[in-house]
């Protein structure tokens, strides 16, 4: 498990520096893919499938990119990016091709659905999470001028 998560880590800060992260938040970004990995690994464990396991983890990938972007002054981006590439599913993407060239068509579309399903739950999740934050940010603005026009 240790090893697994050191693995999460290291191809999380692999992806912030080939994305030319800034270098001071490589390690935070990386741990908010280990974060999302660890979820999605115990939402799994907990007997739920792939794709609410994908989706609990992109919403946390979502909600602490949000929080850091705030706490750090910089774009969420940033750590969305690293967030989410433990999380994509590209061994069943792999799969997917294989059972299809091997002529193995049931089980191809059956993994591909589950790729497409996965991929979809990881974007609808960060979009959640996104969208949770905008809603809260422009209600804060609403009341900063409900306050202006008070005083």
């Amino acid at each position: 498990m240790v090893l697994k998560i050191i693995a999460v880590f290291l191809i999380s800060a692999s992806i912030g520096i080939l994305y030319r992260i800034p270098r001071r938040l490589v390690a935070s970004a990386s741990l908010v893919g280990v974060v999302a990995w660890l979820i999605m690994y115990s939402t799994m464990q907990s007997g739920a499938t792939v794709i609410v396991a994908d989706f609990f983890a992109s919403v946390t990938v979502g909600v602490m990119a949000e929080i850091l972007a705030r706490i750090i002054k910089k774009p969420a981006t940033i750590f969305i990016i690293p967030g989410f590439i433990p999380l994509v599913p590209g061994g069943d993407a792999y799969f997917t091709m294989l059972y299809m060239v091997k002529g193995q068509y049931s089980a191809g579309v059956s993994m591909g659905m589950q790729t497409i399903l996965s991929a979809g739950a990881i974007a609808f999740g960060i979009f959640v999470s996104s969208t949770i934050f905008r809603i809260i940010k422009s209600s804060n603005r609403e009341s900063n001028w409900q306050d202006v026009g008070k005083s």
